[in-house]
């Protein structure tokens, strides 16, 4: 006598393998290309982020340099006239003429020196499309093959100076002084504002 047993398998074992279906496959893409989109938004946050913190980093940087040498050079300005190339006198401190910001004559300390060198310098300060640059001259009174130092200081939207003599003023010279008592000089840069600061030239 012959017993029939039954079983839970599909007469072909179809069930026992099979795949996912198109819905589910398009589902998990779904989901996949969400998970990507946020993950890359995040990402290019994280970058924008750092580009602007490594520029604006630059531009703190740049600025610093450029205040420690304006005060550098407005504490050692000294009552020094000159001629410059063409033989013109020039007052031995001026500014706030147009481009011509800062123009004037300083001492150089004695460690700064050799004995070839002279110990006074003529600056200037001079802005040109959106960005200062400091010229330096070793030789004060100077022919037309003197050679001088030029270097891009930082990019201003715009830089403003003033002057302390009797009161304050928009140009120098003024006052009846030689040197005026103070100079203050107003930075507008890209990502940091308005800044400004007031350097003493007499003491």
């Amino acid at each position: 006598m012959t017993t029939a047993v039954e079983t839970n398998r599909s007469p072909s074992g179809v069930e026992a393998n099979r795949g996912f279906t198109l819905l589910e496959i398009l589902i998990a893409m779904a989901v996949f290309a969400i998970m990507a989109s946020m993950a890359y938004a995040g990402l290019s946050a994280v970058l924008d982020a750092r580009q602007g913190t490594a520029k604006r980093s630059e531009s703190i940087a740049r600025l610093q340099q450029t205040l420690y040498l304006l005060n550098e050079d407005l504490t050692q300005a000294v009552p020094r006239s000159i001629r410059d190339e063409f033989g013109t006198d020039q007052l031995a401190f001026s500014g706030g003429n147009g481009e011509d910001l800062l123009i004037f004559t300083r001492s150089v300390p004695d460690w700064a020196q050799t004995s070839a060198r002279s110990r006074l310098q003529r600056i200037s300060y001079r802005i040109e499309n959106g960005s200062l640059y400091r010229t330096v001259w070793t030789l004060l009174d100077r022919t037309q093959q003197s050679q001088s130092r030029r270097k891009k200081l930082l990019s201003a939207e715009n830089v403003e100076v003033r002057f302390l003599g009797e009161e304050w003023g928009g140009s120098w010279p003024a006052g009846g002084g030689a040197l005026p008592k103070a100079v203050e000089v107003s930075f507008t840069l890209a990502g940091l504002g308005d800044i400004r600061r007031v350097f003493l030239v007499q003491k």
